[in-house]
């Protein structure tokens, strides 16, 4: 069955998850399989292409789709047969080997193994080897000339290599990552693997798959009773008194669970041994790390008061301090970045032009906006080219709540 690719788009991913906008066809770059279009694509080599055993074939000039490799001797094929065929002038071919019975055969010679359409010098767990390659066996290694367990692995009684978790135990089984969608995955962590409830599903090497690993709490034991999916009974999901949703991220993935608070409000801070209470500016303190953070401020004289480079600035909640920055440049934690153009390098969004985020290093567009160079290298929405919306709405913030009674002007 053909897996076509098409063009088209996805939504994009909110709370922190770096995700393209656009799905990336075969041939496109790519740095993980979740963002190759199509199900039977890969990214491999930072190129979305085909998995082993299927074939990139052409169905005009603009449409690319995957098949499995034709396994037959004279079979037609574009760029690839099932090894140990060869595609050559647009037939499978039985190159360096025999045909017996129209199955192409190969035989490599004592010590070597047939990979793909080459032999190549195989050894086992603790055999002589020359480069990695050569260790067949699962998270081996050639270290010193002898094929041993690759660093972060360990032996086991068999005389097995075997993948150590994160916090140094065994996997419990293997996994799968699902997918359903952008919305929930977000909010049921629990169903975003194969694993059970207090486990995540930790890959090597291709997203999808992976071995089971306990995720720990930064202090105390999980409690696998309550969930922190947003879809749980009420009786059933995370307390926030006295505990909260430890959250694990990555790229198209979100495991969360329940853990215990070491402190509770008011003095919800665990900090050197004790429990304090949050503090900003010109609240009273005991440590540094009470003020916010104490990246833009400082406990002086028992009091939260701006560090040096700092200056006092008002949000919408706490009086609070910014970093002092240049016209080009803007403030983030402690630093001064400057600000970007699209296309052009960032750290964060902030550095962005409107309706912009910082996506895989690039200020680009978010997702549903377009370029418009007409308007001067921006970013616009299709439905509103002239940002008529965001003016409006500019507006409403300033004028509109100075009485109830009063009337507030509409959006297009």
């Amino acid at each position: 069955m053909l897996a076509v690719v098409v063009f088209g788009l996805i939504s994009c991913v909110a709370h922190g998850f770096q995700v393209p906008c656009t799905q990336k066809l075969i041939g496109s770059k790519c740095l993980f399989d979740e963002e190759c279009y199509g199900p039977n694509t890969v990214c491999r080599d930072y190129r979305c292409t085909c998995p082993t055993n299927f074939e990139e074939v052409d169905l005009d000039a603009r449409t690319v789709v995957c098949r499995p490799a034709p396994n037959q001797v004279g079979a037609a094929c574009q760029r690839d047969c099932k090894p140990p065929l060869l595609c050559r002038d647009g037939k499978c071919e039985c190159w360096g080997g025999n045909v017996v019975g129209g199955v192409c055969t190969v035989s490599c010679p004592a010590g070597q193994q047939l990979y793909g359409v080459e032999c190549m010098t195989v050894a086992h767990l603790d055999g002589a080897c020359r480069k990695n390659e050569e260790c067949i066996d699962p998270f081996n290694d050639c270290i010193n000339q002898r094929c041993a367990c690759t660093p972060g692995t360990r032996r086991d009684r068999n005389g097995r290599c075997f993948a150590t978790c994160p916090n140094g135990q065994g996997p419990s089984q293997s996994c799968r990552r699902l997918f359903i969608n952008d919305i929930d995955m977000l909010d049921n962590a629990d169903l975003t693997d194969s694993c059970p409830v207090g486990q995540r599903c930790v890959g090597y090497g291709s997203p999808y798959i992976g071995h089971c690993c306990k995720m720990d709490c930064p202090f105390g034991e999980a409690d696998t009773s309550q969930s922190c999916d947003v879809g749980a009974p009420e009786d059933q999901q995370c307390r926030p008194l006295t505990h909260y949703c430890h959250s694990i991220t990555e790229p198209g993935w979100k495991g969360s669970i329940c853990c215990p608070r070491p402190c509770r409000d008011p003095t919800p801070l665990y900090l050197n041994g004790r429990c304090v209470a949050i503090a900003h500016r010109g609240d009273p303190c005991q440590l540094n790390q009470q003020c916010e953070g104490g990246v833009t401020m400082k406990c002086e004289s028992s009091v939260c008061v701006c560090s040096d480079g700092f200056k006092e600035q008002n949000d919408d909640r706490f009086p609070t301090c910014g970093k002092s920055c240049q016209l080009d440049e803007v403030p983030v934690a402690n630093m001064c970045l400057a600000r970007a153009k699209l296309k052009e390098r960032c750290l964060r969004t902030k550095q962005c032009p409107n309706f912009a985020e910082c996506r895989f290093g690039i200020c680009q567009c978010l997702c549903g906006y377009k370029e418009d160079s007409f308007l001067g290298d921006r970013c616009t929405n299709p439905d509103d080219p002239l940002s008529l919306n965001t003016i409006l709405s500019g507006v409403e913030r300033i004028f509109g709540n100075k009485g109830k009674g009063e009337g507030r002007i509409g959006r297009l």
